[in-house]
């Protein structure tokens, strides 16, 4: 077998569909672990030269960087056609649209698909991470070195506001709401996941996504009888050794005192206007 090493972060939505799916395909890999806002390690020189784009995750095989969670999971599906679950249909258009809609795409404005709404509603815990770092050093190192240009401002901005630009928030709110009941109603199909009645891609994606609503304590998106299609479905998903393996077992610890320092037990401040907003598209 090749030498698979996965550079990843544990908390990042990105990083979390590829080991899924790695565990989904019964691969191992070596592990390296990329801190993202609170030390800045994606934009270092070593890791700048797997993945000009600083995005994570990268997956090396025999040394040779392969950017991108999607393109890891093609890659994996073509390379080990009959280990473990098929992830891509072939030659199937709408399966294509489900995979660009759950898909963390860096050319999109967050908000305009679920993968990029992920994104969008983690700016609190972003924020107070980034905050561990002086605004210079911030400001040094993403307006100098973030792969993306249109977003090197943005992280910016949140540092020196420590949080969410006024309004931003609050958008991402009605995005997400849009795109919870737009799977709530493609899970009408009934079956076991999400493009029918075998496990894809698609699934391994949208594993990472509900994993952030949850993480972000959305109360009773995935928990509740309001949007009960998600709700079993999650049962579903949750319930692979794969979410343990790529999700749980990954996670850096750096996440929950943020959660806690930022909603005690409870909820995150947003979530009754995120539920206002379902009712209201429903």
């Amino acid at each position: 077998m090749n030498n698979y090493v996965l550079y990843g972060y544990g908390e990042s939505v990105a990083s979390n569909m590829a080991r899924v799916a790695l565990s989904e395909k019964e691969i191992s890999y070596k592990y390296n672990v990329v801190y993202l806002e609170s030390k800045g390690e994606h934009l270092r020189e070593n890791y700048r030269k797997l993945n000009p784009k600083t995005l994570l995750p990268t997956l090396t095989i025999d040394g040779k960087p392969l950017p991108d969670s999607i393109e890891i999971m093609k890659y994996i599906d073509n390379k080990f056609p009959d280990q473990g679950v098929k992830l891509f249909l072939n030659d199937d258009k709408k399966f294509e649209e489900l995979i660009d809609y759950l898909k963390l795409d860096e050319n999109k404005e967050l908000g305009t698909t679920f993968g990029t709404t992920g994104g969008g509603i983690s700016i609190p815990v972003l924020a107070k991470l980034l905050c561990k770092r002086s605004i210079l050093s911030v400001a040094f190192d993403y307006l100098r070195f973030h792969g993306i240009k249109q977003r090197r401002a943005i992280f910016l901005l949140v540092r020196i506001l420590g949080g969410p630009p006024p309004g931003i928030y609050k958008k991402m709110m009605v995005s997400l709401a849009k795109h919870l009941l737009y799977i709530e109603n493609f899970l009408g199909h009934k079956k076991d996941f999400i493009y029918g009645d075998f496990y894809t891609a698609a699934d391994c994606c949208l594993t990472a996504l509900l994993h952030r609503v949850q993480e972000m304590r959305f109360f009773g998106v995935v928990d509740g009888n309001k949007l009960p299609n998600i709700a079993k479905y999650w049962n579903t998903i949750s319930s692979r050794p794969s979410y343990k393996e790529g999700i749980l077992d990954y996670q850096t610890g750096e996440w929950l005192p943020v959660l806690e320092g930022l909603y005690g037990d409870g909820p995150n401040d947003h979530n009754d206007f995120l539920w206002d907003k379902i009712e209201t598209f429903k």
